[in-house]
């Protein structure tokens, strides 16, 4: 659950950085004080810091969990950080989170080629277009065509409704403002 977030994480523009198991604390619960390390650690780009507790939904209604959770983010919130519990129903959604995937293979392709420019070019001119489209105006194989745009997306050079469209089907792109 933990591996699948950090694909939210990525692709969130809120999101400045992320680490997994950050230096933990220490809270009390039922007289004792207890170690705890969160399961990720988020800072914002507006300075704000958040940690996270992953979890599956199904022992989210266990009493003692419940309990030991407010005793967390007490001690959380007295260190000035909020402790917010996620679980795997607001993680593993679809279709944002195989999007996400998806997107990810195409993160280590760096630069901008000259068809992707040309691609670009026709994306701003048409406002939004679907990738058939795109592919059918360059007489391009539809693969091909894929791999280019998922890399602009990936850049961030242009947008697509990763939670309602299946980016594996037709996706309508447009560029980013």
């Amino acid at each position: 659950m933990e591996f699948d977030a950090c694909f939210h994480h990525e692709y969130n523009e809120t999101i400045e950085t992320f680490g997994s198991q950050p230096e933990g604390f220490y809270y009390c619960f039922e007289g004792k004080r207890l170690p705890y390390t969160p399961d990720t650690i988020l800072r914002y780009i507006d300075g704000t810091i958040k940690f996270h507790e992953y979890k599956p939904y199904s022992k989210t209604f266990d009493p003692v969990f419940r309990a030991k959770f407010v005793a967390k983010k007490e001690a959380a919130r007295v260190l000035g950080t909020e402790l917010i519990l996620v679980t795997d129903k607001q993680i593993r959604v679809n279709p944002i989170l195989n999007n996400l995937k998806l997107l990810h293979r195409y993160s280590g392709i760096h630069g901008v080629t000259d068809i992707q420019r040309e691609l670009l070019k026709l994306i701003k001119k048409s406002g939004k277009i679907q990738l058939d489209d795109v592919a059918s105006e360059y007489k391009l194989p539809i693969a091909e065509t894929r791999s280019f745009l998922y890399s602009l997306i990936n850049k961030g050079l242009i947008k697509a409704d990763l939670n309602q469209d299946d980016l594996s089907c037709n996706p309508c792109v447009w560029c980013n403002a």
